[in-house]
């Protein structure tokens, strides 16, 4: 039983804080059956305050017994009402005009309840008012402005109404609540300030719990998003903006020495064309893998475009970065791609080689390592070539 619950938890943080299907991109069903939650949860609590103060507190001479009948009957047909409604959001999650109705009807139900709810208390009570707000506040960052507009006209309209009625004494102002109680000082009566601190808690903490899911959500879509602008989509290995910025890193840090690989897939342009490119595909991504194996933590390997890669090498000297290319183009050699209708496809890489000393351009530096490059396709391909070969000096 203990497996089962860490496995939902696990399920449930996943879908909450780790999912690229953020809260605020529900569609506007789903965000009406978690109001739907919300709004049983907020009944429940409402009723467990009347319930637990008039039947096994000594706060009952603070309530008037009629107004809390029928608050009590309220909140159990409005309890029923989103009972109901998140039951036949499982039946008919399907069906358009239900999804429709529910999109908008939820909202509005759940806003007129607390609305209800606050004027059963006191309409210009702290629980009233601060609750409106942070309501307010949710559903403007949460739904589109067309379901809010639809939901602030009712809500809107049922506000001014008491606010009006109440200030001229046309309505009770807090009925719940008995002739004692508004006798006193409201601010002294400890079960008054108790009961608005019960009333609103649950909907601070609901507002705050939300509101720290859409934070930590948004920052793992920034941080996804951060690390989308460096990767390659296809391969998984750093993109060719990324490289260069490396580059551009190492050159202002005055990093003593690395070196940077070239390396492009020979005839890669056949497999495309005899095998299609959803085989040229998981050939690229094989090679990418090879590579990120045949390298170091440090190192930097990079898609350069089209079916060259790069390899930025830190802190080694011509003798290890040509090492290092040897070993990956071997490994590439060895490796077989299955085909989908059988046999496997065996390719080669042609390797560029150049090294950098402190003061040397990334652009420099590159264009050795693709001369390099083009020597070794000159030369028959399938092997390694440097920079040095080409009788250049980096100055």
């Amino acid at each position: 039983m203990y497996r089962t619950g860490v496995l939902q938890w696990r399920k449930l943080k996943h879908h909450l804080f780790e999912s690229d299907y953020l809260i605020i991109n529900w569609s506007d069903y789903d965000k009406g059956r978690l109001l739907l939650f919300f709004g049983m949860l907020s009944q429940i609590s409402v009723l467990k305050w009347c319930i637990m103060n008039f039947y096994y507190s000594n706060n009952n001479v603070w309530f008037n017994p009629v107004a809390l009948k029928t608050r009590v009957m309220v909140g159990m047909i409005v309890l029923l009402l989103f009972t109901l409604l998140a039951v036949l959001s499982f039946s008919f999650k399907h069906h358009a005009l239900f999804r429709l109705f529910l999109s908008y009807f939820a909202p509005v139900l759940f806003g007129v309840g607390m609305i209800y709810g606050g004027y059963m208390v006191g309409i210009y009570s702290p629980a009233t008012m601060a609750g409106t707000v942070n309501l307010l506040l949710v559903g403007l960052v949460f739904y589109r402005p067309a379901i809010m507009l639809s939901i602030m006209l009712p809500i809107t309209i049922f506000i001014g109404y008491i606010c009006y009625f109440t200030s001229h004494d046309r309505l009770e102002y807090a009925p719940i609540f008995s002739h004692a109680l508004k006798q006193t000082e409201f601010y002294d009566n400890h079960f008054w300030l108790l009961s608005m601190a019960e009333l609103y808690l649950p909907i601070l903490i609901i507002s705050a719990v939300f509101f720290q899911i859409l934070l930590v959500q948004w920052r793992h879509r920034e941080q996804k998003m951060e690390v989308l602008s460096r990767v390659d989509g296809l391969t998984n290995v750093y993109n060719r903006r990324f490289v260069s910025h490396e580059l551009q890193q190492l050159t202002q840090s005055h990093h003593p020495e690395f070196a940077v690989v070239l390396l492009d897939l020979d005839f890669f342009k056949l497999i495309n064309d005899k095998y299609g490119h959803e085989t040229g595909d998981r050939v690229l991504k094989g090679v990418a893998q090879i590579l990120n194996d045949n390298t170091r933590k440090q190192d930097v390997v990079g898609r350069f475009g089209g079916e060259e890669f790069i390899l930025i090498l830190k802190d080694q000297n011509l003798e290890q970065a040509i090492e290092v290319s040897e070993r990956c183009r071997a490994a590439i050699l060895s490796e077989r791609f299955n085909l989908a209708h059988g046999g496997s496809l065996e390719i080669t890489a042609s390797f560029g080689v150049a090294t950098a000393v402190e003061g040397t351009s990334p652009e420099l530096v590159t264009r050795l390592a693709d001369q390099a490059l083009y020597l070794a396709k000159q030369q028959g391909r399938n092997q390694v070539r440097s920079f040095r070969e080409l009788n250049l000096d980096l100055v």
